[in-house]
């Protein structure tokens, strides 16, 4: 089996997550050094029922070439139909196949596909068939691990990149991920799962021999692991006023909920966060907002001033 060549614009990008991995999101972890990244899943059979609230996930224009477009779903038509219709909107097409939540599961979607992975193969040749580029993003099995034969098989159809998150779907995010996998470099494979550090990224490399890494959870309020740069805090509070500013533009009053997904990660570790958080997950008010962020952390930079003096 010929070596597959890799289309991705770098080795370390931003994880699909639903209701997180937004265009604003994204746009603050690109700027940070996330070298591509992926929409929020969307559901094939919207797409072929073309509804309109699928338009605020799809990739925009200045991200077209860096986004590929996730889709789920389990039926092989719906999938290769769906895939030929979003492909030109970013730069692959990726299959979510590794997806545990309960919903889609019992779909047969996301990694209820690994439950068959007779039907997987099916599904991916369908979509094999009218995409240029097409990954599949899936977890090492489904109560056990089967990641020889999920590879093998999507290898033997011909996927151009296959992501995994190193945890079964029954663990959904319990335990600890694996990062030694089987990867025989058929195909170019990025690793995911517990990545929350730049040493995180370098060890699980080094275990499994990957291409890559794809960080999920671990960039949430935190796009600094994309770059060599430890953030100042006056770096933290600019990123976080234009994160909320992004936000409010995508979503108007709303965006102002939105942003509490990203409060835990833009104060950990930091002094009285909790009480911080409490209370700004209570503001509704852009403005008020900002200037909670603006007050919390020019406290915390006076205090160490005054600790280094």
């Amino acid at each position: 089996m010929a070596v597959k060549e890799n289309f991705l614009p770098g080795k370390v990008g931003l994880a699909p997550m639903a209701g997180v991995t937004d265009y604003p999101f994204r746009k603050i972890c690109f700027e940070h050094g996330a070298q591509f990244g992926f929409t929020e899943m969307i559901s094939a059979k919207s797409v072929l029922l073309n509804i309109s609230v699928n338009e605020v996930y799809f990739p925009r224009e200045d991200e077209k070439y860096l986004v590929g477009v996730q889709l789920f779903g389990a039926d092989p038509v719906e999938l290769a139909e769906a895939a030929a219709l979003v492909q030109e909107r970013g730069l692959w097409v990726d299959l979510n196949a590794g997806c545990p939540v309960a919903k889609v599961v019992k779909r047969g979607a996301g990694s209820g596909l690994l439950k068959d992975i007779g039907h997987l193969k099916t599904v991916v040749r369908e979509m094999r068939k009218v995409v240029k580029r097409l990954s599949v993003k899936t977890r090492i099995g489904w109560e056990k691990d089967e990641f020889e034969k999920i590879y093998d098989a999507l290898a033997s159809e011909g996927v151009d990149v296959i992501f995994v998150h190193g945890r079964t779907a029954k663990q959904m995010y319990s335990g600890k991920a694996k990062w030694d996998i089987y990867n025989p470099g058929v195909v170019p494979f990025y690793i995911s799962g517990d990545i929350y550090s730049k040493d995180d990224i370098r060890r699980a490399m080094e275990l499994s021999n990957a291409d890559g890494v794809i960080v999920a959870r671990g960039a949430i309020g935190n796009p600094w692991i994309f770059s060599d740069s430890q953030p100042s805090i006056e770096e933290r509070v600019k990123v976080i006023l234009k994160h909320i500013d992004l936000l409010y533009q995508e979503y108007g009053k709303h965006g102002v909920v939105e942003f509490r997904k990203f409060v835990a990660g833009y104060t950990k570790d930091m002094p009285h966060a909790r009480e911080f958080r409490n209370k700004v997950m209570k503001i509704t008010d852009v403005a008020e907002l900002k200037a909670a962020f603006v007050e919390y952390f020019k406290n915390i930079s006076a205090q160490h001033k005054q600790e280094v003096v």
